[in-house]
């Protein structure tokens, strides 16, 4: 269970610079062309320019979630959605490291 955890909290820290880059990335869009902070939502950023990821996820997350559920996730604004995740999911792996090691080591000898 540490292992896993450990490997949880990691995966939630070592991903924020990731997801500042599309921050930054959405936002160069948002500047760039006609479309507002609040009208790129992740469906059209996606499907514009991450077609091949669009493909994948958006049949992946109307088959895992409730469509309501999943239409918002897709209606989200891109900049603002990546930001908070950036934040929580940081966040929530600062919170959880130090749980992880505190957690006793099991030896399989």
């Amino acid at each position: 269970m540490r292992r896993f955890l450990l490997t949880i909290a990691y995966l939630a820290i070592w991903s924020t610079p990731f997801q500042i880059g599309i921050v930054f990335w959405a936002l160069g869009v948002v500047f760039t062309t006609d479309a507002t902070i609040l009208s790129l939502t992740n469906d059209i950023f996606l499907s514009e320019y991450l077609p091949m990821l669009f493909m994948f996820l958006k049949p992946l997350t109307y088959l895992i979630l409730p469509d309501i559920f999943a239409d918002f996730i897709w209606s989200l604004p891109v900049a603002i959605h990546q930001f908070l995740k950036a934040v929580i999911s940081t966040w929530f792996g600062l919170w959880l490291l130090p749980i992880a090691r505190r957690m006793p080591q099991r030896n399989l000898t």
